[in-house]
């Protein structure tokens, strides 16, 4: 089949007469097998899967994507096909993201190859765009932070029922309020209010909903107090949140014009919160357009800044009509990786099961390395592999290992970086290392238990002991081309590591 241009309008109308008639009900085989634009996506053959989820045009369409199965071909292979052979502009689709730099990458791989100048968004930059006429400032990200410090430090300092009631909460009536300030308990629930909080806004609750609140009043009232500081403080200076700012855009949207979109691409749909869901359900309402969500259930890891798996999980339920396709042909890890894996994440009772499969055969992926000597693991990895990717649960889980840039950069053949895995979620490496695989309250899994009050602002909770940090050790697993490594504290062992050994101890290499 020869390539369709923009000249060729008879044979375009043909072909999308096929499409139309076919897509929905009975695919079209042949169209699938020898299409050129599903035959050449930045030079890649498509498979199957990959090619019917491009081409079947439903209202709403769900592809779940396993890890390493090409979803952001498929998002390119889609964007050319409504341009070329469903005849819609640049700028009638709208394309969102989560990252900024997830964006970029998506921007210059459509511009590099196809020389399309499509806008891909985040979130937080659509609601920007829609909100750019009114001036709102953007408020530091800090600045929340900054009022809850602002609160204990200074504005109960000298109102001793306040601290009274500060003292109930963290259970330490008889420590002074100088020593309170220092102390790990409210450190803690300073960190639980910023959730709360977070939580509260992302999820769309109004002031009405503490009303509702019958226990932990002396908690509630300190929440009640430091919010209405915090939205002073965002009114006086004419500033917004990120929160406010995808709540305010989808007030735009029903009360503005805004572009005549046609069809929506929305990437890591694992990660949806409830405003930025109801922002695009505002927007199909005003334009009649249709919907492609990509994502993985497997890799949904953000539920503290309030992303609800089960938007994903019963997608249908939001969005009537919809389709459901997989791609479950991976092409970054092997299939015995794939197996550990995969019979690992389905421990949880909420995921959607994938038969993932691959051509890659590594008969052990998994590699355990029991102490802390991590410099000799990453000698004698480096003498296998050019890029080592180390994977921690926490920030400064490295500082462990008295590690710094110079024990880095003394492989001169070799490039070795560090960061967390929720950091690393979207990227893959030629071998990871899995390091703090200790079983504490900041090992894998973390064991901080959240507070009961969070239940109330939070509508994902673990139904499944870890179910979370289940997940994210999955995209800690699958991470890697090859060969992952995992350093084990031998006394201590994690429990995730526990489980790999008596499950699949066929997969594992000990060094």
């Amino acid at each position: 089949m020869i390539f369709i241009n923009n000249n060729q309008n008879k044979l375009k109308t043909i072909y999308k007469l096929i499409i139309e008639k076919f897509c929905n009900r009975c695919i079209n085989q042949e169209f699938i097998n020898s299409n050129e634009i599903l035959s050449n996506v930045n030079g890649i053959s498509l498979d199957v899967e990959q090619r019917i989820a491009i081409i079947t045009d439903a209202s709403a369409n769900l592809v779940i994507a396993g890890a390493g199965s090409g979803k952001s071909l498929t998002i390119v292979g889609k964007i050319r096909y409504l341009i070329e052979l469903k005849d819609i502009k640049v700028d009638e689709i709208l394309c969102i993201t989560f990252t900024k730099a997830a964006a970029i990458n998506l921007e210059n791989s459509i511009k590099k190859n196809y020389n399309y100048n499509i806008k891909v968004y985040t979130f937080h930059s659509l609601a920007f765009e829609l909100l750019k006429e009114y001036n709102f400032k953007i408020s530091n990200s800090n600045l929340l932070n900054y009022i809850v410090d602002e609160y204990f430090y200074s504005i109960i300092k000298n109102n001793n029922n306040m601290i009274v009631k500060l003292k109930k909460i963290l259970g330490k009536n008889d420590m002074s309020y100088e020593d309170l300030l220092e102390s790990n308990e409210l450190y803690a629930l300073k960190k639980l209010i910023i959730t709360f909080i977070n939580l509260f806004k992302t999820n769309n609750y109004n002031l009405k909903y503490f009303l509702k609140f019958h226990h932990n009043k002396n908690l509630i009232s300190i929440i009640i107090d430091i919010y209405y500081l915090y939205e002073e403080e965002l009114k006086s200076t004419n500033s917004i949140d990120f929160n406010d700012m995808i709540k305010l855009a989808s007030i735009y949207v029903d009360t503005h014009f805004i572009k005549k979109y046609k069809y929506i691409i929305v990437d890591e749909y694992q990660d949806t919160s409830y405003i930025r869901y109801l922002l695009i359900k505002k927007i199909i309402k005003k334009t009649g357009a249709k919907i492609m969500c990509v994502g993985d259930d497997y890799q949904s890891i953000y539920r503290f800044s309030g992303c609800d798996i089960g938007m994903f999980l019963n997608f249908k339920n939001y969005f009537k009509g919809a389709k459901i396709l997989k791609l479950c042909n991976t092409y970054r890890n092997s299939q015995e990786l794939i197996n550990v894996a995969g019979g690992f994440i389905m421990k949880n009772n909420r995921q959607i099961y994938k038969n993932l499969k691959s051509n890659k055969s590594l008969l052990k992926p998994i590699k355990i390395k029991y102490g802390s000597d991590l410099k000799n693991l990453i000698d004698v990895v480096s003498n296998k592999y050019q890029n080592i990717l180390i994977l921690g649960r926490n920030k400064f889980d490295i500082k462990k290992f008295n590690l710094n840039y110079q024990d880095f950069t003394k492989y001169s053949e070799t490039k070795v970086r560090y960061m967390t895995i929720h950091s690393s979620k979207g990227l893959e490496e030629d071998c990871v290392i899995v390091i703090n695989l200790s079983d504490g309250v900041l090992g894998m899994p973390n064991k901080i238990k959240n507070n009961n009050i969070l239940k109330y602002v939070n509508n994902n909770k673990d139904i499944f002991p870890f179910e979370e940090e289940r997940r994210l050790f999955y995209v800690a697993l699958t991470r890697t081309k090859n060969e992952v490594y995992l350093l084990v504290d031998k006394k201590n062992p994690s429990i995730f590591v526990k489980e790999l050994i008596k499950n699949f101890s066929k997969y594992i290499e000990y060094i």
